[in-house]
């Protein structure tokens, strides 16, 4: 081990220097005052935006009243006359409302395809000058109010509210529009009782003003902000002529149409309702030279060596443990220093034991393997006696049982063949793995000459070793069973099918062979070796075993398994 060195006086002394300097800053960066001082500003410039918005908002309360009141009454009207508009009678109809509703410029129908029907005002001919209110209107809605557009006839700026017209059987028939003048709905807000600095004006939905002497358009922002807020939004924008101005913009009906009202902003003082400059002024610039004392200070004693320690974490962190500091902290604080070499120390032990480690498991790999190796050979072995003492048998049962015991253990031949061939010794690959066994089973069944074919669909699953047998042992007694029972010697197609369905890994073994009657098979009590094996095998593998058939239908046999083994599940805690 190396001895940690006895710092020096120096080395105290520059300690306690940083340490000094960092308190210094801190203290002069919190000062009271100042804190309290630009709170009270910012109470201070809330109440005061709050105040001059809650006073424009009552203005605006009041417009809005006049412009609501006369939609609804459009609305009504437009709902009493529309048997009277559908026939065509506009002029007639237009004669009896003009008197009642001032800012009407027209009244105009329409047919289902959006053609002039009639107008009061003009030809009758043309079409709809708002196509996407109509398709709104045609689409189901009983009325739209639209933005605003300029008419030819009147040469002024509308808004239009349109309605629907059903004939009898509920059918879309055409619509009726009564376009409204934006000067007159001006005109009809200014008749209140207003300050003599406020102005009143209305918006379209694109920010389109009218009615303004001070402002052509509001911000597309400033609409987006003030939709669907009942209060509406206060704003402050600077203009050449006017000055700095308040703006609150409201919503008044369907987010087609906005109030702006408007007054000149008292200014930026009052405007943060800043109190006079020494009780203000004073620990504001103390906190400015606070901030630029502790950027300093911090950036050059702290974040800097910070940010070097971090990159050294990384580079350790993706294994780079040969990496070494140098001088690279050679001009750091003290404290900072030694994190940094006892980082490199740290890295330096991990680099040895990493080393060891990776020794330690390649050898245990190559053993595993080795094992795995000897176990498939012995296996074979294993296997070719049974098949020198199959052939000595006489019996056809005694060399039946024989050939199904020599399959299972070239089954497991197969298992560690895969497993001293995977580089991941806990694991095995079910595709390659399965479809050598399938490979292997045809041919030991000699399915060539019976006329069975075998069709595989194996998705890309990995399960543990553990499970590999079981799985194959499973495969192997029901591929056996539906070669020798499902066909009658006609031949068919066995499919095997191993995928993912949610949390849980499904084994299909499919057979279109004669089928059976289950319940049928079930009162004669059938039990053989081979279904109980395959239920041994089920319950290794935590799982369950369906089966279904009917006679002339085929047999088809399905294991669920758990996706993953119980050790290996994720618990929330």
């Amino acid at each position: 081990m190396t001895s940690r060195q006895t710092p020096t006086t120096d080395e105290k002394s520059k300690r306690g220097s940083l340490r000094l300097r960092l308190l210094f800053t801190i203290a002069a960066a919190l000062t009271p005052i100042l804190i309290f001082a630009g709170f009270r500003s910012y109470l201070n410039a809330q109440d005061s935006m709050a105040e001059r918005r809650n006073q424009l908002i009552e203005i605006a309360d009041r417009a809005i009243d006049e412009i609501e009141q006369v939609l609804s009454t459009v609305d009504t009207l437009e709902q009493i006359y529309l048997p009277n508009l559908a026939r065509g009678e506009c002029s007639a109809v237009y004669e009896t409302l003009a008197p009642r509703i001032p800012q009407l410029s027209n009244i105009v129908a329409f047919d289902a395809g959006g053609k002039v029907t009639c107008s009061a005002v003009g030809q009758s001919s043309g079409t709809v000058a708002q196509p996407s209110a109509f398709a709104e209107l045609k689409a189901g809605k009983p009325s739209v109010r639209t933005d605003a557009f300029f008419g030819p006839r009147s040469q002024a700026w509308l808004f239009s509210v349109l309605r629907r017209i059903d004939d009898e059987n509920g059918e879309f028939a055409g619509a009726v529009a009564f376009p409204l003048r934006t000067d007159e709905l001006v005109r009809t807000i200014r008749l209140t009782n207003l300050p003599e600095d406020v102005e009143l004006a209305i918006s379209d939905g694109d920010g389109q003003v009218f009615g303004s002497a001070r402002i052509v358009a509001v911000n597309e922002d400033w609409i987006e902000q003030s939709t669907g807020d009942p209060d509406g939004v206060l704003f402050v924008t600077p203009t050449r002529q006017f000055g700095s101005l308040d703006v609150v913009v409201r919503s008044i009906v369907d987010d087609r149409m906005y109030a702006i009202i408007s007054r000149p902003s008292p200014g930026l003082f009052s405007e943060f309702s800043l109190q006079p400059i020494e009780s203000v002024g004073i620990p504001l610039l103390s906190f400015s030279l606070a901030l630029l004392a502790a950027w300093l200070a911090v950036d050059g004693l702290v974040l800097k060596w910070l940010a070097r320690l971090r990159r050294l974490a990384l580079i350790y962190g993706e294994g780079h443990y040969n990496f070494r500091i140098g001088n690279e902290f050679e001009n750091a604080p003290d404290e900072i220093a030694d994190f940094a070499h006892s980082f490199d120390r740290m890295a330096n032990r991990i680099s040895e034991r990493d080393a060891s480690l990776r020794a330690a498991i390649t050898t245990r790999d190559a053993a595993v393997k080795e094992i795995h190796h000897r176990v498939k050979n012995n296996l074979q072995i294993v296997a070719s006696f049974l098949n020198l003492q199959r052939r000595q048998v006489k019996d056809s049962a005694a060399r039946e049982v024989i050939s199904a015991a020599r399959h299972r253990i070239d089954a497991l031949s197969i298992v560690h063949q895969t497993l001293y061939q995977h580089e991941r010794l806990e694991t095995v690959h079910m595709q390659p793995f399965l479809e050598a066994l399938l490979s292997h089973l045809a041919g030991a069944l000699g399915m060539d000459e019976t006329g069975v074919r075998i069709d595989s669909e194996i998705a890309e699953i990995d399960r543990p070793a553990d499970d590999a047998i079981p799985i194959a042992l499973f495969i192997l007694e029901a591929v056996t069973n539906a070669t020798k029972y499902a066909f009658s010697g006609h031949g068919g197609v066995i499919t095997i099918r191993l995928y993912e369905d949610a949390d849980e890994i499904v084994l299909d073994v499919i057979d279109d062979g004669d089928g059976v009657d289950l319940d049928a098979s079930a009162d004669n009590g059938s039990t053989g070796l081979g279904s109980r094996l395959m239920t041994a095998f089920a319950k290794q593998l935590r799982g369950s075993i369906k089966t279904s058939s009917k006679p002339g239908e085929g047999f088809r046999v399905e294991l669920r398994m758990p996706a993953l083994p119980p050790e290996k599940k994720e618990t929330n805690f």
